[in-house]
């Protein structure tokens, strides 16, 4: 049986404390917390239904836990939309109906408890992923290895074509994959590299979100006390999906060589 997290824990706690001057309900179906913490994906297409990354259509879906910490199976849970423009069906489905760009927001309800807000972006279908500068770098290296080994940002951008005019497309998945030599690197295996969402915040990070200019980055961090040989190379490949298909242009490859200062 899954078991809370410990801030629903600490509600739980909460709740009873409260239930010494009212009823919470100890009922193995009674809700006393509740987490509606990911979306299915962080957007959906105009006058479609929200997709997961396979490119289904996937129903939001809060957790609901009882005064014993354990979740819920098929709570009674409701989703309200908080602006214009997109609906949401019995079965929890996200459509979006006439709003065609900009953000909506949604919270899950149930008994007199409401989540917190998540932002859906409201985008469009895309056409094209493409490189958005360079795509070869080289990087000279210090040694002994220091946090500033980074390559420059790898960028593309994700658009669609209105009438010859390339659109920034925002909301996308961009998932990327550092290969050496032929094999690709693990997300867990950051002996070599890893890849870091920028130069400054050193979080790893395979999975990026197209802003609203349509683009994503993501930034090469080389370990140079691990390396095989002096000088060599990395390949990272960006790629984006739309109703469970690559986007034309995928997988967008950059080339990071690199050798000593």
């Amino acid at each position: 049986m899954r078991r809370a997290p410990r801030w629903v824990a600490a509600a739980v706690v909460a709740a009873a404390w409260v239930g010494a001057c009212s009823d919470v309900g100890t009922s193995p179906d009674g809700i006393v917390a509740l987490a509606f913490d990911t979306l299915p994906y962080p957007s959906v297409v105009a006058r479609d239904t929200m997709r997961d990354s396979t490119g289904r259509a996937a129903p939001l879906s809060a957790v609901a836990y009882n005064a014993d910490g354990d979740v819920i199976d098929k709570p009674a849970v409701r989703y309200i939309v908080l602006d214009t423009g997109v609906i949401i069906s019995s079965q929890g489905y996200l459509i979006a109906t006439t709003r065609t760009s900009g953000t909506v927001r949604v919270v899950a309800a149930a008994a007199s408890l409401q989540s917190l807000q998540k932002t859906v972006t409201v985008t469009s279908k895309p056409d094209t992923l493409a490189a958005s500068g360079a795509t070869s770098d080289t990087l000279k290296y210090a040694l002994p290895d220091v946090t500033t080994n980074v390559s420059k940002a790898m960028s593309v951008k994700l658009t669609r074509d209105s009438a010859g005019t390339a659109l920034n497309v925002p909301g996308f998945l961009v998932s990327w994959r550092v290969t050496f030599r032929g094999q690709t690197v693990l997300p867990s295996d950051t002996t070599l590299a890893s890849l870091w969402e920028d130069g400054t915040s050193r979080r790893v990070s395979m999975l990026d979100t197209t802003g609203t200019d349509g683009a994503a980055a993501r930034t090469l961090r080389i370990r140079s006390n691990s390396l095989p040989s002096a000088a060599d190379s990395f390949v990272v490949y960006a790629s984006t999906r739309y109703l469970g298909a690559v986007v034309a242009g995928s997988p967008v490859k950059f080339v990071i060589h690199f050798r000593p200062k």
